[in-house]
């Protein structure tokens, strides 16, 4: 089975020196809307090639279509995935994404939101928390809004009403147009065992613990609204 090769909007713009920067820069601003907040921050993290970077046997269209290295690099933290149909996958974790997870858990409401199917989604994540007790939530393709082929997400399936206190953090553009105020870009992962992303995430996630409103703290570091209007008014209309 052939799959359609989505062309984004943007490309990924947000190299590991990049947010080491962002992590300098939010230090700086720590002191500002800060409260003792009500409610914890809910951190609604994407799965493929953010967390984890995974290669089937054969073609196949549990995720969504987009450009990945067709060949996995040798890796030592990995696990196979077998699906109902029989069908297996090779994943392999971001460095360091155990303990990112476990520590994230203890400070944040943690999500998972993924443009994959539930299918594919749902051995990965029960790989990734056994106990279940780091994911208060999952959402899969079903839940992602589907527009001119892209597959978007609503932050408000994960926190209705009041955004104030939701990141999602997402290596695809495409992911941010519905909130882009919201949104943590970071870069892809495939495979690269030097990578130190998850590492500056925390610190810039640990700027933003006591924020009131994240997002106008979020909008002076990424400017993502301001990157992606063009596209939201083209796709969103």
């Amino acid at each position: 089975m052939s799959a359609t090769v989505v062309q984004y909007p943007v490309e990924p713009r947000v190299t590991r020196s990049r947010l080491a920067d962002e992590v300098s820069a939010a230090k700086k601003r720590s002191g500002a809307h800060v409260r003792a907040p009500s409610e914890r921050i809910a951190l609604v993290l994407d799965m493929d090639e953010c967390l984890v970077h995974s290669k089937f046997q054969n073609e196949v269209e549990y995720r969504q279509s987009e450009y990945r290295p067709e060949q996995l690099e040798e890796y030592s933290d990995s696990f196979e995935i077998v699906m109902d149909d029989g069908e297996r996958a090779i994943v392999n974790k971001r460095p360091g994404l155990d303990r990112f997870l476990e520590e994230a858990a203890k400070h944040y409401d943690v999500y998972v939101f993924t443009a994959g199917l539930e299918a594919y989604g749902k051995p990965i994540l029960d790989a990734l928390d056994p106990k279940g007790n780091l994911f208060a939530g999952r959402f899969f393709r079903e839940s992602c809004q589907q527009r001119k082929g892209m597959f978007l997400k609503d932050l408000n399936v994960v926190r209705g009403g009041d955004l104030s206190r939701v990141i999602l953090v997402d290596n695809n553009p495409v992911s941010f147009l519905m909130q882009p105020s919201n949104g943590i870009p970071v870069p892809s992962f495939y495979d690269d065992a030097n990578d130190r992303t998850l590492e500056s995430l925390s610190k810039v996630l640990a700027s933003l613990q006591d924020v009131e409103d994240v997002r106008p703290r979020l909008h002076q570091l990424f400017r993502l609204a301001d990157l992606l209007a063009e596209h939201q008014r083209v796709i969103l209309g």
